[in-house]
C-alpha cells in the first residue's frame, strides 16, 4: 500500500494531483491504490481513498510499503525509524523549505528518496521499486548535558 501524506501545515494540492494523475494512470507509472491524506487542500482526489486530518496516522505508516511525504521535520522523523521506503517531495507553499537541508542529509545518508519536483514524482517512484533505505538510528540526545554544563559551568580541571 502506498500512503501519502501533506501535513497540516499548508496544503499541497500539486502532490495530491499528481498522485491522483498516477493512481488513474495504465501500466507501469500507476499508483494502486493509495491511501491520501490531503489536509486543508482544495483538490479532493478521485483515483484513491482518501481523508483531511486524522489524530494519529501510525496505522497508514505501518501498513505503507512506501510512503510519500511532504518535507515536515515532524513527520519525517516520526517516520524514519519504521525503516519504510519514503520518498519527499518538500512543499513549495509552506515555510518548512527550511527543512531542505533536513531532506538532503537524509538522502545523503540513504534514509530517503528526495524529489524535488512534483514532475519527478514518476522517477522517484521507479527508483523506489529496488531501492533499499539505510536504517535510520535515533541520534542520543545529550541536551541534559550541555543544560547542566551550562548551569553549573564545566568542571575544573586540576
Amino acid at each position: 500500500m502506498i500512503f501519502v501524506t501533506v501535513g497540516s501545515v499548508a496544503p499541497f494540492d500539486e502532490l495530491i494531483e499528481k498522485v491522483d494523475l498516477l493512481a488513474g494512470a495504465q501500466g507501469e507509472t500507476r499508483i494502486k491504490d493509495p491511501i491520501i491524506q490531503i489536509g486543508n487542500g482544495k483538490y479532493i482526489p478521485q483515483n484513491g481513498r482518501w481523508f483531511r486530518f486524522e489524530t494519529d496516522l501510525s496505522r497508514y505508516y505501518m501498513d505503507a510499503d512506501l510512503i510519500i511525504t511532504h518535507n515536515g521535520a515532524g513527520t519525517l522523523f516520526e517516520i524514519l525509524p519504521l525503516g519504510k521506503k519514503v520518498i519527499v517531495v518538500p512543499n513549495p507553499n509552506t515555510v518548512q523549505l527550511e527543512n531542505i537541508d533536513i531532506v538532503i542529509k537524509l538522502a545523503k545518508e540513504g534514509h530517503i528518496i528526495p524529489c524535488f519536483k512534483v514532475e519527478a514524482l514518476e522517477g522517484a517512484l521507479k527508483k523506489a521499486e529496488k531501492w533499499i533505505p539505510v536504517p535510520y538510528e535515533k541520534p542520543i540526545c545529550r541536551m541534559h548535558e550541555l543544560i547542566s554544563q551550562y548551569l553549573l559551568g564545566s568542571p575544573k580541571k586540576h
